[in-house]
This record gives C-alpha cells, sequence and structure tokens, in this order.
C-alpha cells in the first residue's frame, strides 16, 4: 500500500500533463519525489508542460527526442552531479535555460552553477511561491532569448545587404581614389618641401637663440664668478691660518685637558671636539676649492675652451674623488648605495677635473630623484671591448623622466626642479665636457621605474712617455 501523497509523486522517467494552453516546457530533475511534485504542480498551475526525471541519465534519454525551454536540476544527486548533468544538457540544447536546486549547504555550488551559465538557483525548502516565481524569471530569459535570436536573424539579413551595398560603394571609392591618389601625391612632394624648408629655417632660429643664450651665459658666469669668488678667496685663504692656529693651541689644550679634566668648548667636550675641528677645516678648504673648480667649468663652458686636455687617467679614479667630496649628500639620499668599479680598465685622455665635474653632475641628479633613503644608486664602470669604450653608469631608483622631457634635459637652461634652485646648466655643461673629450652622454627612463645615465668615454692607450 502506499499513502495518498506518495501516488501522487510522478513516474521515474517522465510525466507529460495534459496539453492544454502550454506556455513552455520544462524539465525538473531530482532525486526527491516531493520536490519534483511540487515543482509539476506549480507549472502545470502556469501553464507550462511539465517532464520530470530523478536522475542526470533518465534526463538525457528524455532530451534526446525533446526540447526544453527550461530546465530545473538538484546540484547533488547519486548518479551525475547537477553541474555535470547541467554542462551535457546545454552541450545537446545550447538554448537551454538553467535553474539550479541547492541545500543550504550547496550554495557555492549553486554560485558556480550560475557562473557556468544558470540564470538563478532555488534553495531547499522552497515555496510554492519561490518556485512560480523563480519558473516566470526563467521563462522570460527563454522568451527573451528567442526574441534576441529573431533580431539576430533579421541584422544578419540586414548586414548581409548592407554588405551587397558596401561592396558597390567601395567600388565606387576605389575609383576615386584612383584619382585622387596623383593628387595626393604631389600634395604630399609639397608637403615635404616645405617642411624641409621650414625646419631649415626653425634650426637656423634656434642657433641664433643658442648663440644668445651663450652669449647671456658668458655675461652671467663673468658675474656669477666675481661674486663667488671674492667670497671664496676669503675662505682659501683665511682657513689654512685657522688651520695652524688650531695646531699651535690644541697642544696647549691637551696639556689643560690632561691636567684638569675635560672641558666645553662652544657647547661641547674638548674631548670630543679635538677630533672634530681638523676635519671640520679640511672640509672646508676642499668644498672652497670645489667652488673654485666649479666656477672655472663655468668659464671655460661659456668660452668653449679646451684647456688642459691632455692628462691619461684612470676612470675609477675620478669616481672614487667625486665619491668622497658627495659622502655626505649620497649618505642622506640613500641608504642602499651599491659601489661596482671594473679592474684593469684602460685609461682615457682629457681633463681630470672636468671629467670629475661631469661624474658629480650625474651623482648629484641621481641623489635629488630618489624619493626616499630606502631606493638606492648604483655606481658602476665597465670597459666595452667592442667599441673600445670606457663607460660609466649612474643608475638610481627614482621616479624618472618623462619621455617629453628626456630629450631635453641636456638643453642649456633647462631644467624641471627651478623651482628647488635648478639653474638648467649642470647637466648642459657636462654635455659639453664629453663632446671635449670626444665622448657623449646616454639617458635612458621609464617613469617610476628611474633612471641610467652613461657617459661614455672612447679608450685610449697608456702613456709610457
Amino acid at each position: 500500500m502506499t499513502s495518498r501523497s506518495e501516488s501522487q509523486v510522478p513516474p521515474a522517467s517522465f510525466r507529460r500533463t495534459p496539453p492544454n494552453q502550454k506556455r513552455g516546457r520544462i524539465l525538473a530533475v531530482d532525486d526527491e519525489p516531493l520536490v519534483l511534485q511540487l515543482i509539476t504542480l506549480q507549472a502545470e498551475k502556469l501553464g507550462y508542460q511539465v517532464s520530470t526525471a530523478p536522475g542526470g541519465p533518465a534526463a538525457l534519454e528524455i532530451m534526446a527526442n525533446k526540447r526544453f525551454d527550461l530546465l530545473l536540476t538538484d546540484i547533488l544527486m547519486p548518479e551525475m552531479d547537477g553541474l555535470t548533468f547541467m554542462a551535457e544538457a546545454r552541450r545537446r540544447q545550447p538554448e537551454l535555460e538553467v535553474i539550479v536546486i541547492s541545500g543550504q549547504h550547496e550554495i557555492k555550488t549553486a554560485v558556480a552553477a550560475m557562473k557556468q551559465g544558470a540564470v538563478n538557483y532555488l534553495q531547499k525548502p522552497f515555496s510554492p511561491q519561490e518556485i512560480e516565481v523563480a519558473l516566470e524569471k526563467g521563462m522570460e530569459h527563454c522568451r527573451l532569448r528567442r526574441l534576441l535570436r529573431e533580431k539576430q536573424e533579421e541584422l544578419a539579413r540586414s548586414n548581409r545587404e548592407l554588405d551587397n551595398h558596401r561592396r558597390h560603394l567601395e567600388q565606387l571609392v576605389e575609383a576615386r581614389t584612383a584619382e585622387l591618389a596623383a593628387t595626393n601625391r604631389q600634395l604630399q612632394a609639397d608637403i615635404r618641401a616645405r617642411q624641409r624648408a621650414e625646419m631649415e629655417a626653425e634650426q637656423r632660429r634656434r642657433q641664433l637663440i643658442e648663440a644668445d643664450k651663450l652669449a647671456s651665459l658668458g655675461i652671467l658666469v663673468a658675474g656669477v664668478a666675481h661674486e663667488i669668488n671674492n667670497p671664496n678667496n676669503f675662505i682659501t685663504i683665511n682657513t689654512p691660518l685657522l688651520q695652524r692656529i688650531w695646531t699651535d693651541t690644541s697642544a696647549i689644550l691637551d696639556r689643560q685637558l690632561a691636567n684638569h679634566g675635560d672641558f666645553t668648548v662652544a657647547g661641547l667636550p674638548f674631548s670630543e671636539l679635538r677630533e672634530y675641528v681638523p676635519e671640520l677645516l679640511t672640509g672646508i678648504i676642499d668644498g672652497s676649492d670645489r667652488i673654485t673648480r666649479i666656477v672655472r667649468n663655468l668659464n671655460d663652458y661659456a668660452r668653449q675652451s679646451a684647456a688642459e686636455m691632455g692628462q691619461v687617467f684612470d676612470l675609477n679614479q675620478v669616481v672614487r674623488a667625486a665619491l668622497a667630496l658627495l659622502a655626505s649628500p649620497l649618505k642622506k639620499a640613500t641608504h642602499n648605495l651599491q659601489i661596482d668599479l671594473a679592474c684593469d680598465l684602460p685609461p682615457i685622455k682629457g681633463n681630470f677635473q672636468r671629467v670629475e665635474q661631469v661624474v658629480i653632475n650625474l651623482l648629484q641628479n641621481a641623489c635629488q630623484a630618489l624619493d626616499s633613503p630606502e631606493n638606492g644608486i648604483t655606481v658602476r664602470t665597465a670597459h666595452d671591448t667592442n667599441h673600445n669604450q670606457v663607460i660609466l653608469k649612474v643608475i638610481d631608483q627614482g621616479g624618472g623622466i618623462p619621455a617629453r622631457d628626456l630629450e631635453k634635459i641636456q638643453d642649456p637652461f633647462f631644467t624641471t626642479k627651478r623651482d628647488c634652485g635648478g639653474t638648467g646648466l649642470g647637466l648642459s655643461v657636462s654635455a659639453g665636457i664629453m663632446e671635449e673629450h670626444g665622448g657623449r652622454l646616454h639617458f635612458t627612463s621609464l617613469p617610476g621605474q628611474g633612471t641610467t645615465a652613461r657617459a661614455i668615454f672612447p679608450a685610449t692607450a697608456a702613456d709610457n712617455g
């Protein structure tokens, strides 16, 4: 004997409802008979034709002989899981819309099914009203899909007509293009000739501007040199005197320290101060000499002088001297300074101090480019045996240089740091020095990825005289 509820369960294969006012065909697949019964009752109430199956294999047999608009399938079934069955069903009937049925612990699987194309999911237990809403929405998807297919077919016909019209127009255009081609070629030739004339005129104009800039620079350098050299000469003359005074008085102060213990000078213990004062005085003298060389280099640049260019020296020595002069700025700018100087570099010929000025300018630019002391600077020398060149690389991990500025950075007076006191002369002076030495500066940079500056010198044979 079976209960009343069991007698109402659809057969295991499928059950077909009476064909009156059917609005679409639905296939329901679930291993729970009561779920199939509930879906069937609500679907027939809405006027749909319903077929049911207890699992994926049985449902695929039904689909072999009948097409459906909407599929409702459980996720967990004994013979074939819902995702596998859904994929196979849609492979056989691509236009089939799918609603998945899931338990409370199968929500993630239901979401995965929707990512694979399901339009909705029902979570067990569900009410008749939820089934009706899901069915209506699912069938609405079917109707929209059919409407879309009809529109696509209509669009395809229109496209074919447009293609025919387009081909006709293309023939007309090709004929007209052939007529215009000769005229265009002549116009292009005229444009190129005009562009060449304009470029030549622009080049002459720039040459005049650069000549005027150089003349202005000569006047500027003469005034700056006079104003800087006067106080610098005062420093240069008096600092050695201070050194001698310190040498003479430090012996007396040392005896005072030995006899009476430590005492303060300028707010500092003498025992500490006696170690720092010689370094401070030496630093003042080195800085004064540095100012003198900078002014001399600016004067040489303005005069385009090539004096004292016969020295033969090692580029590594120049780099070490520049690093020593900039030890303090480099220490403040970065905690990651890497020095990689190649052994047995061939010498270069020119002026030691001028090349040192180039190295200092490149190092200063690298320091200014860094946003944080955690960013690094790498200084590297190498010998390019293929081209017999000695190369200095200064690589920074700064913000980089925009492409629009990269080609201008060696121009006189061009600077992106004018608000910070930049004059735009550092790289311009360096470029002139490199030309005097038969070399060149080359920069590569990507915004946000840093800059690599290369100073490329021709190698020379060692001077045996």
